[in-house]
């Protein structure tokens, strides 16, 4: 027999998108950055842009201030993601999404202090599966890119919480400059409960 479930007042209260008190939301934190071809820069810290200043848009991140959370905000981080965004599925595209993604380490800071803290590839997005050597018309790549919606090795049990108080940062550091032959996109994202005021 099935169950009835009953939503008391305070069930349908605690639902309510305005009032006192928090929401809690699934969240993802993101923020993209470019790694130019023929730079010379070897670490990029991410989360330190905003939407709107410098032609910055919600496509490259949906951070409302520069390194740190609204006031009276809270994320609980429970994922780090980190993905290469090509432009096109060339030989050039794929060669350049791997040389941002297997070399250097990526550093989770709140505030000064490191959370965690391993290789880049630990972090990937999605992995390159099932790609032919060989060269298909005009120099293109057949290629599958898997993005599954989970990531094992960047999964953050301890879920440790980031303040609005405290500024935080994503930082992919390489041993030189990753040499690309056409800019790379990287986003990097922060999954995990955003904690807010309720509205009203």
């Amino acid at each position: 027999m099935a169950k009835v479930e009953v939503l008391t007042r305070k069930d349908v209260r605690d639902l309510s998108v305005v009032g006192g008190g928090l929401e809690i939301l699934d969240w993802v934190m993101y923020d993209t950055l470019t790694i130019a071809n023929g730079g010379t820069q070897a670490e990029f810290k991410f989360f330190q842009q905003a939407v709107g200043p410098g032609g910055i848009t919600l496509q490259d991140t949906n951070m409302d201030l520069p390194g740190q959370l609204s006031n009276g905000f809270k994320l609980i981080a429970q994922k780090l993601v980190v993905q290469p965004i090509m432009s096109a599925l060339t030989i050039a595209a794929l060669k350049d999404a791997y040389e941002v993604s297997h070399k250097g380490v990526a550093v989770f800071y709140i505030g000064t202090r490191d959370y965690f803290k391993v290789p880049i590839v630990n972090l990937l997005g999605g992995g390159f599966l099932g790609f032919a050597a060989t060269a298909v018309g005009g120099g293109t790549l057949e290629v599958a890119y898997a993005m599954p919606k989970t990531v094992i090795n960047g999964e953050l049990e301890y879920s440790p919480s980031i303040p609005s108080t405290f500024t935080f940062s994503v930082v992919l550091s390489y041993p030189a400059a990753p040499t690309v032959a056409v800019g790379l996109k990287v986003r990097t994202s922060i999954v995990g409960k955003l904690i807010r005021p309720r509205q009203g």
